[in-house]
């Protein structure tokens, strides 16, 4: 297994990454993009994760593959064609480059929204971040050696997440803020 295939504590450097890598990336595509964002475990404060950036990129024309395609991989990110979710377009970094996940999707679609809102709840209750935490160390520790076993294993807490999200998100009439880059 790799060195980021682990839960680590907190590390406020992984905002720093993020700008970093992402500000390469707003520099590739300009006006395509119409939102980057730190997304995942790594952009909420205080949250245990797994070491890797991950960045979902909003494209107004999300369909056209080759608008995008290039730019990232002139920056060192590989297009994973073969990725099953028909939702995003999924680019990792090249060998030997810090391990990150990039995530392109259509301007305003569910799963754009979704996993901005399930970020921003996790930013802003913190009993449940905590919780989200003590069920990643405990899976991984149950599952160091099966990745598919872990991902599996988080699915019932994030939906917990996702229906309390949806609740808070009609209390307090949430929507994206602005983007980060």
């Amino acid at each position: 297994m790799d060195e980021q295939w682990r839960i680590a504590e907190y590390d406020p450097e992984w905002r720093n990454l993020f700008l970093e890598v992402g500000g390469n990336i707003r520099e590739a595509l300009g006006d395509i993009a119409d939102r980057i964002d730190h997304v995942g475990s790594t952009s909420i404060v205080g949250l245990d994760a797994k070491p890797i950036i991950d960045i979902q990129i909003s494209i107004s024309n999300f369909e056209d593959v080759n608008q995008y395609k290039n730019k990232l991989e002139s920056i060192a990110f590989v297009f994973r064609k073969e990725n099953p979710d028909k939702t995003k377009r999924y680019f990792r970094e090249i060998p030997g480059h810090r391990r990150t996940h990039i995530h392109v999707r259509q301007t305003g679609s569910y799963s754009e929204q979704l996993t901005l809102l399930f970020r921003d709840y996790l930013r802003e209750h913190k009993e449940d971040c905590l919780r989200y935490s003590a069920e990643k160390h405990r899976l991984m520790g149950l599952y160091h050696h099966e990745r598919h076993k872990y991902v599996e294993g988080k699915g019932p807490i994030v939906w917990e997440f996702i229906q309390k999200a949806h609740v808070w998100s009609q209390e307090i009439g949430w929507k994206p803020d602005k983007p980060d880059l």
